[in-house]
Order: C-alpha cells, then structure tokens, then sequence
C-alpha cells in the first residue's frame, strides 16, 4: 500500500460521506456529481485494499474497516485545519510593525518587562522602540509615527486627538551612590542636597515640574548647581562616580536600587496616587483616540496592563 497516494480530497470525500451518510448529501456539500463521488471512494478504497462503505436502509454506513479509518481521518484533518489557523496567526504577526514611543524613564525597567513576555507570546513580531520627551512623542503619535506612546499624564488640553489610559505612579526619587555624606546621618537634612550637584531632568518636562514642586515645598529652593538630561545610561554612570544627587523617575532606577548599586534618600512624604502630584505623574498609554489596534498591537497592549498592575500591586 502506497500512502502518499491518498490525497486531502479523498479524506474530505470519505468524511463527508460518513457523516452525512449520503452520497448524494455530500455531493451537494462538496459541489461535485453524486459518480465523482463515488469514484473517489472508489479509489480510496482500492488504495486501502478494504471496504469504507455498506449500504442499507439507513443509507451509506461505515464498515468496521471504515470506522476505524474515520478516527484517523477525522485526526488527521483537525491537525492540518489547526496548522493552517496556526500559519494564518504566523503571517498576521510576521508581517506586522509595532512603533512604540517611550519615556527614557520607562526603558530600563518597565518596557523590558513587557517586551520579554511580549516576546514569549508573539515571537514573530517586530518593535521598534523609539524614545523622547513626552511632548515630542504626543505630537509623533498624532502624526502617525507611533501605535502607541508611554509617558506621563499631561495637562488635559494637550491631549487632543489622544487616549489616555492610566497605568501606575510612577513616583520621582532621589538616589545616590552607596556611601554618599548624605547616607552618613541618621535623619537628612533635604537643606544639605544643595551642597551637591544635581542631576534634574530637562526644563518644561514633567518630572522637572515635580522636583522643582519638592525643593519648594521644602524650602530648600531651586538647586543652582545642576545638569540636565533625560538620559538614563547618563544620570547613571555620573551618579557612581560623584557626589551629585539624582531626582529620577522610579522605574529607572529600580532594579539599580534593589542590587544596591544605587541608594534612594528617604524622603519626607509618602507617595501614593493622590500626593503623587508633589513627586512624580501617573504613567499611562496613549493612543490616537477611536484608533483600532491589530491583533499583535492588542496582545502587547494587554501585556502592558498585566505589567502595570504588577507594578501598582508592588508600589514604592
């Protein structure tokens, strides 16, 4: 007997055959003549060297033979409609682009999250991660550049055209090195973090609003020694090698904190999501408003909303 001579058209004859029990009945489903169907049980059979069919009052009936064959046709055609379903989703995904648009803050820890889990479910897909300010990427995703942005809340007014969809506090921390003069005192003094240089976020940003809304609800005013930058990699390598303080988002520097490469300052409010206000913004997703997201774009989003209730669940 010669398998590779049974071919998809004779296991879909012979199905339909069996279950409708009719020869006519499956030539109407199948669209051929009631004899075209009939040849090719014909050949199935020859092929087998076994009976598929008897005939009685009841119709066209498997025979033992041609029940123990149906088992295994029926399996074989479930496999291969599920390996067509399977391609189907391979080709939807491989063919797709992701444009993210991020906060720096959210690259070292949150998006890398995501995107390691994203991977595990949609290996196939291809991202592209792009990061700026949180105006700059507002203005790219009305533009189109991006399917979707992570970034702070802004200002309602902004957002025109945009979906905001809240994620988590993403609260701003002040770190230091690991033997800093500051850590060096039982209570800080937040007076004395003047002395040092600081690293600030870029003015007009978020963040910058919030640390400057700290130093004034300190009293300790502005610093007047500082340097700017949103660069994570940056405010890293400076902080190691100086004295210099740094008011950074939390998710950037979180895992730097837990390997104990870095030290945060204890600060003298407790963040929560209503005083998140004082030092820091609620991180959220944003879209094109009414967008329609694809498949693989949907699955990402989903992830994202897992991550982020992990992060909520898990808050400073």
């Amino acid at each position: 007997m010669n398998d590779s001579r049974i071919k998809f058209r004779h296991l879909q004859c012979f199905l339909t055959v069996a279950r409708q029990r009719s020869l006519q009945k499956a030539s109407e489903i199948l669209s051929i003549t009631q004899p075209a169907v009939s040849k090719t049980i014909k050949e199935l059979e020859e092929i087998l060297q076994v009976r598929l069919f008897d005939r009685d009052r009841k119709g066209t009936v498997l025979t033992r033979q041609g029940e123990t064959f149906y088992e295994h046709a029926e399996a074989i055609m479930n496999a291969l409609q599920q390996a067509t379903n399977s391609m189907a989703q391979v080709r939807a995904y491989s063919d797709t682009m992701i444009q993210i648009g991020a906060a720096p803050s959210l690259t070292p820890y949150f998006l890398p999250e995501v995107l390691l889990e994203f991977r595990r479910r949609a290996a196939n897909v291809q991202v592209s991660l792009r990061t700026s300010t949180t105006a700059h990427l507002m203005r790219q995703l009305l533009e189109r550049e991006f399917d979707m942005v992570l970034c702070r809340h802004t200002d309602p007014e902004e957002m025109s055209g945009l979906s905001f969809e809240y994620l988590y506090v993403d609260p701003l921390v002040i770190v230091v090195r690991p033997g800093h003069p500051l850590l060096q005192t039982s209570k800080i003094d937040f007076a004395d973090t003047r002395r040092f240089t600081a690293l600030l976020p870029i003015k007009g940003s978020i963040n910058r609003h919030a640390a400057d809304s700290f130093a004034i609800k300190q009293g300790i005013g502005l610093p007047t020694d500082f340097i700017e930058n949103i660069s994570m990699s940056f405010g890293r390598n400076y902080i190691v090698r100086s004295d210099a303080v740094w008011f950074v988002p939390w998710s950037a520097v979180k895992h730097d904190v837990e390997d104990g490469f870095l030290v945060t300052l204890t600060l003298p409010v407790e963040i929560t999501e209503e005083t998140a206000g004082v030092m820091g913004r609620a991180i959220g997703l944003m879209t094109r408003a009414n967008s329609v997201a694809s498949p693989a774009t949907q699955m990402l989003i989903n992830i994202i909303r897992e991550t982020a209730a992990g992060m909520r669940a898990n808050a400073l």
